[in-house]
């Protein structure tokens, strides 16, 4: 595990030492375009599989794993053939919607990078059924890298915003082939267990993952990845750009720190198990006040001095994006101090109270959202909108996942 989270450390640093250089050579629009193209292919792959890939750690044979694997691998190919004959006719229509007909004739690369995230999925779920660790983590390091690297290198080719799709999909699928190498011996080895009876019989047995996990996935994908469909459909692709760019800065210590310290929480509370509610109580309210500690003096700087930040680390282009992350900072105190909450619901056996959460969050962007649709609010004032409601939404969610804990 400890190799795991070294690999997702440095990935995730070489993807933040990236950012400044990208920004000085790809313009707010081509971003604006990148943020929707990962917008589409975070809230599509749920699809592909109907999550029965996230089955392929459960079964004891190997044999019956593999025809997980090829079940997946069959759905996959069929869902994304749909969505490929659906872009080929209707994209230009479809990607109007968002404003984004820059995107059109690259429709192409959605299918692209739908194949390769499940192809990457379905590789790394067999690695993590033979806890090869190091081969996820290689392969982690090798995405991030390159993809940083096609980005750079197709900015400064002036391929735009081509470079930053291709980018996007080297990045998605980097690594399969040296999955495919590991693991090639194996998959030859239990070709002879492959059975459409044992497929149906697999299917069936893991049932639960089509009905349940897919629409949770999907209400997860949707309220992370609605706020830049709604503000390309709402506004042009500049401001979905500066947008995209201000939430991709506040998210970065929060997958640094905050979901670091969420999951070592995880990971004692679940180690003190149900019957010892109290002392995760406890550690929970220990962990809360940590993190709003911690998040506090950022936020309070990002609110001052955003615009200013912004344009000098990734140049005068970006002052917007500052000023959008200046009102976004005030929600990031609220954005840290629900971290540990799903881990909460999942100790104690929540997971429907923690779907309802999922659904309350996308209501509420669509009342926000729509709300400034019909009173033609600017940017600014929407992105003020988003910033309170989602307060509320995670002040909500913390208070009520302290008093779920059993007493």
């Amino acid at each position: 595990m400890a190799t795991l989270a070294l690999g997702s450390g440095i990935a995730r640093i070489i993807g933040i030492a990236a950012i400044p250089i990208l920004t000085r050579l790809y313009n707010p629009e081509d971003f604006g375009v990148l943020v929707v193209f990962t917008a589409l292919l975070s809230i599509l792959a749920p699809f592909l599989t109907f999550r029965y890939v996230l089955a392929i750690p459960l079964p004891r044979h190997d044999g019956m794993a593999f025809n997980l694997l090829m079940l997946s691998t069959g759905l996959m190919l069929i869902v994304t053939l749909s969505i490929t004959l659906l872009l080929w006719a209707f994209g230009v229509q479809l990607l109007g919607i968002f404003s984004m007909e820059e995107l059109a004739p690259w429709w192409w690369l959605i299918s692209m990078g739908l194949l390769a995230s499940a192809s990457y999925e379905m590789l790394t779920l067999w690695a993590t059924r033979r806890r090869n660790y190091r081969i996820i983590a290689r392969t982690s390091v090798w995405q991030s890298a390159s993809g940083s690297i096609v980005k750079i290198g197709l900015g400064l080719l002036a391929l735009k915003p081509a470079g930053l799709l291709i980018g996007q999909v080297v990045a998605t699928g980097g690594g399969i082939s040296s999955l495919l190498r590991g693991f090639g011996g194996e998959f030859r080895e239990n070709w002879r267990f492959l059975r459409w009876s044992r497929m149906r019989k697999a299917a069936w047995r893991h049932r639960g993952f089509p009905f349940f996990r897919v629409p949770s996935q999907f209400l997860l994908a949707t309220s992370s990845q609605a706020p830049l469909l709604f503000m390309a459909a709402l506004y042009d692709a500049n401001t979905t750009g500066q947008f995209g760019l201000a939430l991709m800065a506040l998210g970065l210590p929060l997958q640094l720190f905050g979901r670091t310290l969420a999951k070592a929480f995880y990971a004692e509370a679940a180690n003190l198990g149900y019957k010892r509610s109290g002392e995760v109580r406890s550690m929970a309210h220990a962990v809360i006040k940590r993190l709003a500690f911690f998040s506090l003096l950022p936020a309070i700087a990002l609110l001052v001095f955003g615009p200013m930040f912004f344009s000098l680390v990734f140049g005068d282009e970006w002052i917007q994006a500052g000023t959008f992350a200046s009102i976004l900072a005030v929600y990031l105190v609220f954005q840290f101090v629900q971290t540990p909450v799903a881990y909460i619901f999942y100790i104690f056996d929540g997971q429907k109270k923690l779907l309802a959460l999922n659904l309350q969050r996308v209501l509420l962007l669509f009342i926000c959202f729509g709300v400034s649709y019909l009173f033609n609010f600017t940017p600014e004032a929407t992105i003020w909108a988003y910033a309170l409601t989602l307060s509320a939404h995670y002040l909500m969610s913390t208070w009520y996942a302290l008093r779920f804990i059993p007493r």
